[in-house]
């Protein structure tokens, strides 16, 4: 275990409720020592249990977020893992967003030289290709809908991963503003969060989240490059403020798996009193 993953793990007990803190703290130790009997990454596990302690601080108000992993047959440990699987996916999948970021800023100097192409091909599959793959997953492992549902929705957010990737090496020029692009590329996976889980009707006014948030930052991601920073650094940040929609969509996510269905289960009632 690194210092890295136990910091995270000190980070997410801190945060965690003063009741759970010893509990969480004994469980998320033995599940990130352990991660390697199961081929998991340490820091990995330790990035899951931050982001658990932030979604999940009232153990009444889990979500569908909150599946846990069990481990897998003929391994040591018996007990089952409290680390949620979907936040993990949606962790790695900021981390690799972010990571291509970077390697995209880092190569913009060399753009045009022929012998750059597989690295950018290379960068555009860790910015795009990784965080569709981690978004299907976490489609495919949520509760409560069919798995045929699930299956569907997976294969709707893999296209749209294809289409993402298609725009940003080029091959397909979307007839779009480009302020617009990644708004609607993040705001169609959350539809399929959305049609999945049969959220509320007035939930799909979510969408409207990570189109605001593309449209407010991409004057900003263009106004960088008119600062005095060097050119691969200002590469560097205006790619990653590209971020600030994928963020937007994971919390118009989040708030339509919490929101209630009182309002139908209100309708039934005044319903079954008229009877």
């Amino acid at each position: 275990m690194s210092a890295l993953d136990r910091l995270l793990i000190a980070a997410a007990v801190a945060v965690s409720p003063l009741e759970q803190r010893a509990a969480r703290h004994e469980q998320w130790l033995a599940d990130v020592r352990d991660a390697h009997e199961l081929d998991l990454s340490p820091t990995a596990l330790a990035f899951g249990a931050l982001t658990t302690a932030l979604f999940h601080r009232r153990a009444g108000n889990r979500s569908t977020w909150g599946n846990t992993m069990t481990t897998m047959p003929g391994t040591v440990r018996s007990t089952p893992h409290t680390i949620p699987t979907i936040p993990v996916l949606l962790t790695l999948a900021v981390v690799s967003f972010l990571a291509g970021s970077v390697g995209l800023g880092l190569v913009q100097r060399y753009n045009g030289i022929a012998g750059i192409l597989p690295v950018f091909l290379l960068i555009s599959i860790v910015l795009t290709v990784v965080p569709g793959l981690a978004v299907a997953a976490s489609v495919l492992l949520v509760t409560g809908a069919p798995i045929r549902r699930r299956a569907m929705g997976a294969l709707v957010v893999l296209a749209v991963t294809a289409l993402w990737w298609s725009v940003q090496t080029g091959f397909f020029n979307p007839p779009v503003h480009p302020a617009l692009s990644l708004g609607i590329i993040t705001g169609a996976w959350l539809a399929v969060w959305l049609v999945v889980l049969r959220r509320p009707g007035w939930t799909w006014s979510l969408l409207l989240l990570p189109l605001l948030a593309s449209v407010l930052v991409f004057p900003l991601s263009n106004s960088v490059y008119e600062t005095q920073l060097a050119f691969s650094l200002k590469a560097m940040v205006s790619s990653a403020t590209a971020l600030v929609p994928f963020l937007a969509a994971l919390l118009a996510g989040r708030l339509s798996t919490d929101a209630p269905d009182g309002f139908v289960q209100h309708e039934e009632a005044l319903l079954s009193n008229d009877a």
